[in-house]
């Protein structure tokens, strides 16, 4: 040690002599440098050994979690504690203060020092320092003299922690293991901010455990992860256990997230556990191979129910269509009961058939969602007819109220929209006894693409009790607790209506109270009709217009009733039919003359429907090669329609039909002129709808109560409860600035005020919707509001003069 000091002596003075000879050599400078540095370093050296040999109990007292002892220029001579656990100092080479700490303000740190050089004044502040892998950890620092001359000061820093933040993640490294397979192993913190990253598993997706200590969960996986987890996460930090199943691309895993709490039970970070699941998942769908082969009895069973619902469809056809027909016969008071009775009954036998078969497909997974263009006014006009005479015999207002935006031809599904509503329409009636029944439909919101549309069927009838509410639309279930004769059903309407709108994509609520009445809201998404759409939308026919007279009609069926039927029906629309009683005479029949239509059975002995236009199709010399052909089928199955539109069929009528729905279907095959136009049928006459009104006007409900005053005075003061209510909910919400609710009770009201041709009113009900679900102006919305409450009071005034007159 003693040679190599004189060695670097020796060299210093040879430098000297030339820089004072004036050899100013850049390099002979540098190199000066240099051993003057290095000399100067090995004194100090040798005087901090001395200083701190000289003072081991002084080091031993001092309480610290880190020590690390430093000169004026920030180099570090010692350092100890946790240092190496957190901070993962260099090895190789002088360190300085910033390998040591990064601190979040390193401007508080030189002040202290300074302050200490210049008082000898010990210093203590707080500081956030930053652990190796970016998680930030507030501190107490203390600064103290070591000793050393002016100029050549040591100083003893020390890093203690204000909680047991290190200690819990300390604690938890262990749980980080880097070679698990399968298995990946995280430690976050309250800001879910990576701690640890640990296991193999990520490696599959190109990604490191170096990657995560510092990145938040958010910036460490892509949106689509980030939704995932984060539910997992959040329980974490809430302090709750969380573990679930989620998939990655065609990976599944499961996920264990637990809290961390420290000293004292605070929850300051969390743990996930990850782990790849897929080889479990592949031996459980192997396992579930012999829950399949049990469930092919089930199966079978179904496809006999629907065998079996084929053939009773089938003479049901008859019964319906012969009790249609008798009813337009004339005939005396009892025979008409007796009619009603067997129609009544078959109607009723019909309805369960079709309950039950729509479960069962819907349980098969054979029920699928068409999107074809229909015509929202023709279905709500089939619906207001099949219930008006019901509604009548209770004595019951049947009204349907339609929002003037929604466009006349829409996409969607049309026999699942109408099964759905005729389902709650009939309900609704069924359940009211007095006072009325109401279809209202709105247009919530419009994209490029979808219209979305709210139904709602609201009754004055029985209510249902809360309790009942959670398991309405559980099957075999019904809003009385003892169901009397007088209301028949399974119990399957609303459960069908369910499973109906999740196929829709849709939502279905109910509102009710017990001896008030129901309110059920379904939700639905309808399409945009294209050009083409539009045109195909199937047009709406009068019986009375006899279209078909003189048309040539070949209808085949083997079954006799079915035939005799069709015989009548074609005979009172004097078309030109003809008969055949299976599929061959149908095909000989075929081939020897011109149609205009076919209707062919599709089971029929020797040939079935199917059959025949197969053959029909593959002759070009047949004289029917372009005619149009319907299939008359019992059969339900969408898969089985779909096929027979394939194989050449033009359309389908489903059995048992009634007499309007097959002339409609032939008419529409036939593209025959439209000739009953898209008029509402409950609405009055378009003239006086849009004639401009200011005040209260009840000559709509004079007409619908046809005399009655009790019904009359009825629905005023439920007019006059109403908007009592609509007033008390703008002004709560104006007060509590809930401008979306404002919007949507507007929207609610705007039928009720239209009905009584309240029409500024209603304007300004639709400018409140506009400001404050479409554009969003809600400046502008106070002084709407007030100006609406003041004509919604003057309604209920002159409202409740018509009660006085």
């Amino acid at each position: 040690m003693k040679e190599q000091l004189e060695k670097q002596i020796q060299q210093i003075a040879e430098l000297i002599n030339k820089v004072e000879e004036g050899d100013t050599n850049v390099d002979a400078l540098i190199g000066l440098e240099e051993l003057l540095d290095l000399l100067s370093n090995k004194i100090k050296s040798s005087k901090l050994g001395g200083l701190l040999d000289s003072q081991p109990a002084y080091l031993e007292s001092v309480r610290h979690e880190a020590i690390f002892i430093f000169d004026r220029s920030l180099k570090v001579y010692k350092y100890t504690g946790m240092f190496d656990q957190l901070f993962h100092p260099q090895k190789e080479g002088a360190l300085k203060v910033s390998d040591l700490l990064q601190f979040k303000n390193a401007k508080t740190f030189f002040d202290k020092i300074e302050e200490l050089l210049k008082t000898q004044a010990n210093q203590t502040f707080d500081a956030t320092i930053y652990s190796s892998q970016g998680v930030p950890l507030p501190a107490t620092i203390s600064l103290e003299l070591l000793g050393g001359k002016k100029g050549d000061e040591l100083i003893v820093g020390g890093v203690n922690f204000q909680n047991t933040t290190l200690t819990d993640i300390k604690n938890y490294q262990q749980l980080v293991i880097e070679n698990l397979p399968d298995i990946d192993v995280y430690l976050f913190d309250s800001d879910y901010r990576y701690v640890l990253a640990g296991g193999r598993e990520k490696e599959r997706f190109g990604m490191s455990n170096s990657y995560f200590p510092g990145k938040t969960l958010f910036e460490a996986f892509e949106d689509k992860i980030n939704r995932r987890l984060f539910p997992f996460y959040r329980k974490a930090l809430n302090g709750e256990m969380a573990e679930g199943e989620f998939r990655v691309e065609d990976q599944i895993y499961y996920i264990w997230v637990t809290p961390v709490p420290n000293f004292y039970n605070e929850v300051v970070g969390g743990t996930a556990i990850v782990q790849n699941v897929t080889k479990d998942k592949e031996i459980e769908i192997r396992l579930k191979k012999a829950k399949d082969d049990a469930q092919r009895a089930d199966k079978a069973k179904s496809l006999f129910l629907a065998n079996m619902s084929h053939e009773i469809r089938t003479p049901l056809n008859a019964i319906i269509g012969f009790a249609e027909q008798l009813s337009q016969s004339q005939m005396n008071r009892e025979q008409d009961r007796f009619v009603q009775f067997i129609s009544d009954s078959s109607e009723h036998l019909l309805s369960l058939v079709n309950e039950i078969l729509i479960l069962f497909k819907i349980g098969m997974g054979k029920v699928h969602i068409d999107r074809v263009p229909f015509n929202l006014t023709q279905l709500l006009n089939v619906i207001y007819n099949s219930f008006i005479i019901k509604a009548n015999e209770k004595q019951l207002q049947f009204s349907i109220q339609v929002d003037p935006g929604i466009p006349e031809t829409l996409v969607g599904d049309p026999f699942r929209l109408r099964q759905i509503i005729t389902n709650l329409v009939a309900n609704a009636i069924k359940y009211t006894d007095e006072g009325a029944v109401v279809l209202r439909c709105f247009l919530l919101e419009k994209d490029e693409q979808t219209y979305h549309l709210k139904f709602e069927v609201e009754d004055t009838g029985m209510g249902i009790a809360s309790e009942l509410i959670p398991k309405i639309f559980d099957e075999f279930t019904q809003s009385e607790a003892q169901p009397d004769k007088k209301r028949k059903g399974a119990g399957l309407g609303l459960t069908i209506c369910r499973k109906l709108v999740d196929l829709m994509d849709g939502h279905i609520d109910v509102e009710s109270e017990l001896g008030q009445g129901s309110c059920f809201s379904v939700l639905l998404p309808f399409y945009h009709p294209s050009d083409e759409e539009q045109a195909k939308s199937e047009s709406h026919f009068l019986l009375s217009e006899s279209l078909l007279r003189g048309k040539r009609i070949l209808f085949a069926d083997d079954d006799e009733y079915n035939l005799l039927l069709a015989e009548t029906v074609l005979g009172n629309w004097e078309a030109s039919y003809t008969l055949a009683v299976n599929g061959e005479e149908a095909l000989n029949l075929a081939k020897t003359n011109l149609f205009d239509i076919l209707l062919l059975d599709i089971h029929m002995p020797r040939m079935s429907g199917v059959e025949v236009v197969k053959e029909i199709k593959s002759d070009p010399k047949n004289p029917n090669l372009n005619t149009k052909v319907l299939a008359v089928t019992a059969n339900v199955l969408q898969s089985d329609l779909k096929m027979y539109m394939q194989e050449g069929f033009d359309g389908y009528v489903l059995k048992p039909f009634k007499e309007k729905e097959l002339y409609n279907k032939i008419c529409n095959v036939l593209q025959l002129g439209e000739v009953s136009g898209t008029e509402s049928l409950w609405e009055a006459p378009r003239q006086e709808k849009e004639q401009e009104g200011n005040g209260f006007d009840a000559r709509n409900l004079r007409k619908t109560a046809n005399g009655d005053s009790t019904f009359f005075y009825k629905m005023i003061d439920t007019f006059v409860r109403n908007a009592e209510q609509l007033s008390a909910d703008l002004e709560q919400k104006l007060d509590e600035r809930d401008w979306n609710e404002i919007g949507e009770r507007a929207h609610r009201a705007i039928p009720s005020f239209k009905y009584f041709e309240l029409n500024v009113l209603v304007e300004k009900l639709r400018r409140l919707e506009d400001l404050s679900l479409r554009e969003k102006s809600f400046d502008a919305l106070p002084n709407e509001i007030r100006e609406v409450l003041r004509m919604v009071d003057q309604a209920i005034e002159e409202a409740r003069q018509e009660t006085t007159e």
